[in-house]
């Protein structure tokens, strides 16, 4: 794929913006970028508030592609300021292919709480948090290189990392997994939130269940993934 095909791409790029939208985990701030295969460049959500556009309508053109040092390469936009959450991130994870910055409610609630997400939700996916995902203990934007390079090298080998009091970067090798990925991180911190409610939230899986099942669910096909992704497309308004 090249610079100048990408627009199915875009389309699908788009649809998880609107599915974010839709599920409360985007209001009118975040953004989903993928990488395109072969490039060195990602296509990534462009900067359209200025515009009078809201995330709930967004489509392909809203797109454009950028470098990984941040520089439009196709489009006439600005680029979102939180870029280098993106670029940094792929520098150093060959296996991601789309990232994606969202803002889950109860997540960041558990986040300021000081409490990792963990493999709470065994259906879907959800054992991938493991025994905790990581948190970012900062607030703040990443505007700046340095700072997209704190978030990655935390982020590590991990599919999802929580940032305090401000939202979660989840990762895949498919756009439809990082989408998927960050609904079952809201899912899996609101059934920790219910479980606390009656107790002590408490491991139930070993550590070599949780490991085997999260291993399967990040090997799973792109194309398992297309059940999930068409069912959360499908709770999008007609």
């Amino acid at each position: 794929m090249t610079v100048n095909d990408s627009s199915p791409m875009k389309e699908k790029l788009a649809a998880a913006m609107r599915i974010m939208v839709n599920e409360g985990l985007i209001e009118n701030s975040g953004h989903i970028s993928a990488r395109i295969p072969g490039t060195d460049h990602i296509c990534i959500l462009a900067h359209i508030h200025s515009e009078g556009h809201v995330l709930r309508d967004t489509t392909a053109a809203d797109f454009h592609t950028v470098n990984l040092d941040g520089k439009v390469v196709e489009g006439e936009r600005e680029t979102v300021g939180e870029i280098y959450l993106h670029t940094e991130v792929y520098k150093v994870r060959s296996d991601v292919k789309s990232v994606l910055h969202a803002h889950p409610p109860v997540t960041i609630a558990l986040s300021i709480a000081g409490t990792p997400v963990t493999g709470v939700y065994v259906a879907s996916g959800g054992t991938v948090f493991g025994n905790g995902t990581p948190i970012y203990d900062s607030s703040t934007h990443i505007n700046r290189p340095q700072d997209g390079k704190k978030l990655a090298q935390l982020l590590g080998d991990q599919m999802a990392i929580m940032m305090k009091g401000h939202g979660a970067v989840t990762v895949g090798a498919s756009i439809e997994q990082a989408c998927i990925v960050t609904l079952n991180l809201e899912r899996s911190a609101k059934l920790m939130l219910m479980a606390a409610s009656f107790g002590k939230v408490r491991p139930f899986l070993s550590d070599k269940e949780l490991a085997e099942s999260s291993r399967r669910w990040r090997g799973d096909s792109e194309e398992s993934h297309q059940v999930f992704w068409a069912y959360w497309g499908g709770r999008l308004p007609k």
